[in-house]
C-alpha cells in the first residue's frame, strides 16, 4: 500500500509543479533544471584542512567525473552562490548528521524557476559528535552515489523527486549483504563483485527532530541499492532489522549471517 501511496504522491506533486510553471508559461521539473549540469562547473566548498576535508579533496580529484570541478573558500562560495552559473558541494551538518550537500545557485527572488536555487541532494556520510572513520573510508562511494543520482535526476523526473530513495526499486537478485560493520568494512576495500555492504549513521545527542540511515552500497560499483531515512529514539532505531532482513530477501538478495 504505501509504494502505491508513494507513487500517487509524486505523480500529483509533479501535476501541481507543472500546473504552476504554467500558470507563469513555462514548465520546468526538477529533471529540467538540471540539463545544463554537465556543462557548469561545480564548485567544491572547502575551509580549511580538517581529516574529512582532506579526505574529500583527495577523493573529489579521483572520482569526480560528471562536470568540471573548482576548489573554492567559503568567501568564494559567499560570492558565487546567487550566481547560475553553479553548483556547490558543501560538508554541512544538521541534527548531529554531517551532509555532503550538492546543490545549485540562484537568487530566490527571481521570477523564473529556472533560475532559481535548489538542493539537488544530500548525502549523510557522518555521525557529527562520534565519528567512525568509516566516513573516510567509505567517502569515494558517498560521491559516486551523488553522480549516479545526478545522471538518473537528469533524465527521471521520478528519481529527481523521489530522492536517494529511487534506488529501493532495484533487485538485490545474486547479491551477498554485509551488515556487520566490521566484516563490512574489511569486505568493502576488496572491491567483491556481487558483495552490498550495509551502512547506518545516528546522531549522539537525540531530539524531536533526530533521524538516522540505513545504505547498501556494492562494493565493487559504490551503487545505491537501498537508502531509508527515519525517526530516531535511540540506538536501536539505526540497527538492521529482522524486518529489513525479511525486505531484502523478498527483493532477491542473501543476507550473510
Amino acid at each position: 500500500m504505501k509504494p502505491r501511496l508513494n507513487h500517487l504522491f509524486l505523480t500529483l506533486l509533479l501535476l501541481l509543479c507543472s500546473l504552476s510553471a504554467f500558470a507563469q508559461g513555462k514548465v520546468y521539473t526538477r529533471k529540467a533544471r538540471l540539463e545544463d549540469f554537465p556543462t557548469r562547473t561545480t564548485k567544491v566548498v572547502l575551509s580549511g584542512d580538517s581529516i574529512l576535508e582532506l579526505a574529500l579533496r583527495e577523493e573529489v580529484t579521483v572520482h569526480w567525473r560528471i562536470s568540471p570541478f573548482e576548489f573554492c573558500s567559503p568567501e568564494e562560495y559567499g560570492q558565487l552562490r546567487s550566481s547560475n552559473n553553479y553548483y556547490f558541494l558543501t560538508l554541512a551538518q544538521e541534527e548531529g548528521i554531517a551532509y555532503l550537500i550538492l546543490s545549485k545557485g540562484g537568487k530566490e527572488d527571481e521570477t523564473e524557476s529556472l533560475r532559481k536555487p535548489f538542493e539537488v541532494v544530500r548525502m549523510p556520510i557522518a555521525s557529527l559528535y562520534d565519528p567512525s572513520g568509516r566516513e573516510l573510508i567509505y567517502m569515494g562511494a558517498f560521491l559516486d552515489i551523488l553522480q549516479s543520482f545526478v545522471e538518473e535526476a537528469m533524465v527521471s523526473d521520478k528519481t529527481a523527486y523521489t530522492g536517494l530513495s529511487a534506488a529501493n526499486g532495484t533487485k538485490l537478485t545474486g547479491r551477498r549483504i554485509c551488515l556487520d560493520p566490521d566484516t563490512a568494512d574489511e569486505l568493502y576495500p576488496t572491491g567483491e563483485a556481487g558483495v552490498l555492504i550495509g551502512l547506518s549513521i545516528a546522531p549522539v545527542q537525540i531530539s524531536f527532530r533526530s533521524v538516522c540511515y540505513k545504505m547498501l552500497i556494492a562494493a565493487d560499483t559504490h551503487e545505491l541499492f537501498y537508502f531509508e531515512k527515519s525517526r530516531y529514539k535511540g540506538p536501536n532505531d539505526a540497527r538492521f532489522t529482522d524486518a529489513d532482513v525479511k525486505r531484502f530477501e523478498r527483493r532477491g538478495g542473501t543476507v550473510v549471517r
